[in-house]
């Protein structure tokens, strides 16, 4: 699941480093921090269809990938334009962009460790309590 989500932030961090920014006027940008949250609940949403619904051959990828991605806007409150016209400015700011999958990853890093009581290297963060000894070996 986390593979997915990281080939998805890796995609989408690739593709804004690569356009070029233009001279278009933006009306209606969302602030770093909504449109952030906005591409980590996408790439969730991604890792979801990845690691379950496209089990299922019956569904068809890119009418499944587009109602996800409609789900999570409408959850929001944000609408297809408001995103695309976001998404286009932070395309044309690479710099900016980046900064922001820098920090959606972070926080993908931090949700795995708080979900999987992992860190760095695989881990455990602690001990569950059914392995502790009566000795308390493990403290």
């Amino acid at each position: 699941m986390m593979r997915a989500f990281s080939c998805f932030l890796l995609l989408v961090m690739l593709h804004g480093m690569m356009s070029c920014g233009g001279d278009k006027k933006y009306s209606t940008v969302l602030d770093r921090e909504k449109f952030g949250n906005l591409i980590f609940e996408i790439g969730l949403a991604d890792a979801y269809l990845e690691s379950y619904a496209f089990r299922d051959t019956s569904i068809r990828r890119d009418s499944a990938a587009k109602a996800e991605l409609e789900h999570v806007l409408l959850a929001n409150g944000v609408s297809q334009d408001v995103f695309r016209e976001s998404y286009d400015y932070y395309k044309a700011n690479p710099a900016i962009f980046k900064q922001i999958v820098d920090t959606v990853y972070a926080k993908s890093q931090r949700s795995q460790e708080k979900l999987y009581g992992t860190r760095k290297g695989g881990r455990k963060t602690s001990i569950p309590d059914s392995l502790k000894r009566r000795n308390n070996v493990f403290k």
